[in-house]
């Protein structure tokens, strides 16, 4: 079950199982902890009881102690120092009868800082007033020590016996051991003390890990919430959004309860969002390509049919000379089409692989100007083309240099190919205000005034019959749409004191 719930693709469910599993081992070891912490501190506390009596042993015989309670009373008595760090000591004979208590003991401790006759005077009347009578001893010999019965007399090995008991409450360690008076006779001296202190520590040590686990249990608790609300929540609501807008158009759909967030998956959200956008965009496009150019390619299919169905069955030669230029200007049109739509989805893909930098607006012109200088097509028109500008301090603008290259060789390819011979093609670089301003002139036929408004429309094209079959349509649409990637505007007239088109263009500084 744990490995099914690990190889979960739930990450809250990996998250439990992880917390569980550590809660588990965590949990063992500190059983194992508790186990071992209340031997630990019984022994700790036996080892006092141990040095006592191996130094009564020791002074049992240095003092020539007898097996009897008399001297064990007044040795104990004139010991009793050791009462300082203990609750109780008892002595038993070998057949474990009571010999000695030290709670019949009552004494006063000033008495052993006098000498010895009033020492002993003293020890006489505090027997004599006690009425501790050999009798009462052995009613306290018949008492039943639950301890002694697991002394093993004839065990020599284990020396020392440490049990604990529980006595009204009280949580009471005994240590006991075989020991042999100065006569050689062996008894058992049994030390107790209450050591309520050890219940009190493995209590509390027991509430604090119970303490620490609720604890941990209420962060986890409060974490996994926050986990689930503030994170995976969201990321299995991008996972659907991102499997919706797969088959969906992203319009139809909606994340803007994530795209709002201000932080890394806002983020992600608004990337997605931007991305499938743009994707869809695209496609879209792609679509409107295709169909643009399914149906302007009909028309030279058409022609081509037709010219191509007269020129069998026609004898007249003039006749199959237009007939030839026909199918000439038709092919020449179609493979125009094919050609600039292919290229219009190169750029698209070099658009979404190219960087946006600053560059030098002049520059970039010149460069083009340079390269229309040598053009086989533009010698052979004599085509003069004249770049005017008054710029004092450069001018930088922040784009895709290869696209504004783009821009100015379709406007310098239009202008050159609708131009007569050996007319002139101007363009004017100037500062307006914010921006740049781009004009570009020519000496041609113009536009058709009426069709103004359609000269940026994909596919359109005002052609003379000189110029049939060398413009698809597409080149002013791709100058118009690079220039509103740019941020940029542009439009198109006439010029009224003589002939020719201008197209006008605005793109914003660097600043």
């Amino acid at each position: 079950m744990i490995t099914r719930l690990l190889s979960s693709k739930s990450l809250l469910n990996q998250f439990l199982v992880f917390n569980l599993m550590a809660f588990l081992i965590l949990g063992f070891f500190t059983f194992l902890y508790l186990l071992a912490i209340e031997p630990e501190l019984i022994n700790k506390t036996s080892k006092k009881h141990q040095n006592i009596i191996s130094n009564i042993e020791s002074n049992l015989k240095i003092q020539k102690i007898q097996n009897n309670s008399n001297s064990i009373r007044k040795f104990l008595t004139k010991s009793s120092f050791i009462l300082d760090e203990i609750d109780q000591i008892r002595f038993f004979n070998i057949d474990k009868k009571l010999i000695l208590d030290s709670l019949v003991l009552d004494y006063d401790k000033s008495i052993f800082f006098s000498d010895t006759k009033i020492e002993m005077s003293k020890l006489n009347e505090e027997i004599t007033s006690k009425n501790l009578s050999e009798q009462n001893l052995n009613k306290e010999t018949n008492i039943n020590y639950t301890f002694l019965k697991k002394i093993n007399i004839e065990d020599q090995k284990n020396k020392f016996l440490v049990e604990k008991e529980n006595i009204n409450n009280n949580f009471i360690i005994h240590t006991s051991s075989l020991v042999s008076t100065y006569d050689n006779k062996k008894i058992i001296i049994t030390i107790s003390e209450i050591s309520n202190d050890i219940f009190l520590a493995i209590e509390e040590r027991k509430n604090f890990v119970l303490r620490s686990v609720l604890i941990a249990v209420i962060v986890i608790s409060i974490f996994s919430f926050f986990l689930n609300q503030y994170i995976i929540n969201p990321i299995r609501f991008l996972n659907l959004y991102a499997k919706k807008i797969s088959y969906e158009n992203p319009k139809n759909n909606s994340n803007d309860n994530i795209v709002s967030r201000d932080d890394e998956i806002g983020n992600l959200s608004r990337s997605l969002t931007n991305m499938t956008t743009k994707l869809y965009q695209r496609i879209e496009m792609a679509e409107r390509f295709a169909s643009d150019l399914t149906h302007e390619i009909r028309n030279p299919l058409a022609s081509l049919k037709s010219a191509s169905e007269l020129l069998n069955t026609t004898k007249d030669e003039d006749k199959k000379i237009k007939l030839l230029k026909i199918l000439s200007n038709a092919v020449e049109r179609i493979e125009r089409l094919i050609t600039d739509y292919s290229q219009v989805l190169k750029d698209e893909a070099s658009q979404s692989r190219s960087v946006a930098k600053e560059f030098n607006l002049k520059e970039t012109i010149e460069s083009v100007i340079e390269d229309f200088n040598v053009d086989p097509k533009n010698l052979e028109k004599k085509i003069i083309i004249k770049f005017d500008h008054k710029l004092q301090n450069g001018s930088k603008i922040f784009g895709i240099e290869s696209r504004i290259e783009q821009v100015i060789a379709n406007l310098l390819d239009n202008a050159v190919s609708f131009s007569p011979k050996d007319s002139k093609v101007s363009i004017q670089l100037e500062e307006l205000g914010n921006n740049y301003r781009i004009n570009v002139r020519d000496e041609g036929t113009g536009f058709e005034e009426k069709n103004l408004d359609k000269i940026f429309d994909r596919f359109y094209s005002y052609r003379p019959e000189d110029t049939k079959g060398k413009h698809s349509g597409l080149g002013l649409n791709i100058v118009k749409n690079i220039i509103e990637s740019h941020k940029g505007t542009i439009k198109a007239y006439n010029l009224t004191e003589n002939n020719g088109a201008v197209i006008d263009i605005q793109i914003p500084k660097n600043t």
